[in-house]
């Protein structure tokens, strides 16, 4: 659950300032990611565990209404996992403080081999446990699931989980974790020199965020820019996670991941219009009814 708070600015260390409102939103990248794919007009189904608190009978309620499958979401006799969201309206920013909650006790062992094996696309980030999504990864290979991992938040990881990966998906800091290189920020040259020191196999493909200015795509072993679309920009809350649920919506379709990059920075761009995380996924008619603002 995200527990946002608006203000206008960002306080300083020690200091004390009134904020505009207070929002709760159905949040959790997982979820944020599964309700794009729904709200595009894809099946999906959401691996995970929520709370025996009143976050969790609310978050379920809310997948449901968005059409996301929930018969693999279990119940933790514990507190919801939630995150504190500041958003500084004067730059549409924010900051986020996540707790784990229910989410530290997903197995993959909740996703049967029969769905797996049914699933074309399978996604995860950070904030369920590494060892599980390695193994989820590694079964998915048998099956022929093309694998997303997002790597947010950003924890080190293994690198049998990299390898056992088809896309990674992440921002420049996330970048610089994996790589203990320090970049030139949205530097194409410099984000593909990190890039190869994750020492990726021919097969493998790397998507770094860049926020407005869009994203560098690194496929085939080449490199290139995806520019951006610009927008006015009201909550970027869970834009990174629209932008990861639409590239996997748009590679169902057309298997081109420069095409499916363009289309996800279409949808990203249309969310930041909005408040909210999930509440801000757009559905595919905006997104190819989309004109940028010039």
């Amino acid at each position: 659950m995200d527990l946002v708070v608006y203000s206008d600015k960002q306080p300083a260390k020690g200091e004390t300032i009134l904020g505009n409102s207070f929002e709760t939103f159905q949040g959790g990248k997982g979820a944020n990611q599964a309700v794009t794919v729904s709200r595009l007009g894809f099946p999906v189904s959401l691996i995970g565990k929520v709370g025996n608190d009143v976050f969790g009978n609310e978050l379920l309620e809310s997948l449901n209404s968005e059409h996301v499958d929930t018969s693999m979401v279990g119940r933790h006799e514990g507190p919801s996992g939630v995150a504190f969201i500041y958003v500084f309206e004067e730059t549409s920013e924010n900051q986020i403080i996540v707790i784990s909650g229910s989410n530290e006790q997903v197995k993959s062992n909740q996703m049967p081999d029969k769905e797996l094996s049914a699933s074309d696309v399978l996604i995860s980030q950070l904030e369920v446990p590494p060892s599980e999504i390695e193994d989820l990864f590694i079964r998915a290979k048998n099956t022929g699931t093309y694998r997303i991992l997002n790597t947010a938040p950003g924890l080190k990881i293994s690198k049998n989980l990299i390898h056992e990966t088809d896309l990674l998906v992440m921002n420049e800091p996330e970048l610089e974790n994996l790589t203990e290189r320090t970049l030139e920020r949205q530097n194409a040259d410099s984000i593909g020199q990190a890039i190869k020191d994750l020492n990726l196999s021919t097969t493998q493909s790397v998507v770094v965020t860049l926020g407005s200015k869009g994203a560098y795509v690194y496929v085939d072993q080449k490199g290139q820019l995806i520019e951006g679309y610009k927008v006015e920009a009201v909550d970027t809350t869970g834009s990174g996670d629209c932008f990861i649920g639409a590239l996997a919506s748009q590679y169902l379709e057309s298997k081109d991941l420069l095409d499916s990059v363009n289309f996800a920075n279409k949808a990203a761009a249309l969310s930041v219009t909005k408040k909210g995380a999930s509440a801000s996924m757009p559905s595919m008619e905006e997104v190819v009814n989309f004109h940028q603002i010039t």
